[in-house]
């Protein structure tokens, strides 16, 4: 391959992502902080079916996504971010953002203890501390869905 069609191609490469990337960030925080909370859903649904037969190193990766996920969504409430009428996050965010952040972070913390488990009873265990986490923020700081 020519130099020129070599650096034609990483060119366009480099141009899509770049496209890419601003699609991303023209998402905005709430559709963000919905991808990853639906991320959150959808490994909590795996872990969940560990329970069943458990795999330590499923439940590490699992586990794993959902401190990753935790960790990032810390940075996506923004003030003004709850204006947007297709949110489910109350504004009490926004009012205690210390405590919501604590929520997170020790929300990480379970998932990556539940993730180092290493039988199926310390899981079901650990898992279950990991789901009250989950709950006692969504009790706290989602608004309940109309219908």
């Amino acid at each position: 391959m020519s130099s020129n069609k070599v650096f034609r191609v990483a060119a366009a490469a480099v141009l899509a992502a770049g496209i890419s990337s601003l699609a991303i960030a023209v998402a905005g925080p709430v559709e963000d902080r919905q991808a990853t909370m639906k991320d959150i859903a959808a490994s909590m649904k795996d872990g969940a079916a560990l329970m069943g037969t458990f795999d330590a190193a499923k439940a590490k990766t699992t586990m794993g996504k959902i401190a990753d996920d935790a960790k990032k969504a810390a940075g996506l409430f923004p003030k003004g971010s709850d204006a947007d009428a297709k949110t489910l996050a109350d504004p009490k965010i926004w009012t205690d953002t210390a405590d919501f952040n604590k929520r997170l972070t020790e929300l990480a913390t379970l998932a990556t203890a539940a993730g180092a488990s290493a039988d199926a009873a310390a899981y079901k265990t650990a898992f279950g501390d990991v789901n009250k986490s989950c709950k006692s923020c969504h009790d706290i700081y989602r608004k309940k869905k109309a219908g």
